[in-house]
């Protein structure tokens, strides 16, 4: 037995979060009923089984990345669902590929509305970090993730090992670059 199989959810979610390979394995042996369940939706289209599992993968990773367990009224297990129903949907559109695709479970109807906001919202912010990984430098981008987890420039100074400054200076070019690809009403 390793060690991720008696952690609870929030704690194998967390360590996804930290870029832990082992518990990423936990956490999809864990979601592999629900992920073949979502999956089987899509038997009929011209998709490996090996293809959907692949996305369904990917898409559970980002919901582990994404998720936050503080918020109410929505599951892991459900955020994990409609991540992986969308990205199936998604790669069928980018195949033009266009199935018969029957929508959600009824459970999901209620939450609907309040989950579709969320699910753009964060759509929106993987789009935007996406970006700024393939724009800025590996130092920049560690700066700006670590901005946006809270951080202040002293305790990320000290996290990469720099100096405050250097830290201020990355924030300015990170920033402007940021509005120079997005415009300023985007970060």
């Amino acid at each position: 037995m390793n060690m991720y199989e008696k952690l609870d959810l929030n704690a194998l979610i967390s360590a996804v979060g930290d870029h832990d390979d082992e518990a990423f394995v936990e956490l999809v042996k864990r979601y592999s009923p629900l992920m073949n369940k979502v999956i089987s939706g899509f038997a009929d289209t011209s998709l490996s089984p090996d293809d959907l599992f692949a996305e369904a993968t990917v898409a559970l990773h980002s919901a582990a990345l994404h998720f936050d367990h503080k918020r109410q009224g929505i599951t892991f297990g459900l955020f994990a669902r409609i991540c992986i129903h969308r990205r199936l949907i998604d790669h069928l559109r980018r195949e033009e590929v266009s199935p018969d695709i029957v929508d959600m479970d009824v459970e999901v109807v209620e939450a609907k509305e309040q989950i579709a906001e969320e699910l753009a919202l964060r759509e929106r912010i993987e789009s935007l970090l996406s970006g700024a990984k393939r724009e800025l430098s590996d130092y920049e981008y560690k700066v700006l993730m670590l901005h946006i987890q809270g951080f202040k420039t002293a305790a990320i100074a000290e996290k990469l090992g720099k100096n405050a400054k250097s830290v201020d200076n990355a924030k300015a070019r990170i920033f402007r670059r940021l509005r120079e690809l997005y415009g300023s009403e985007e970060i």
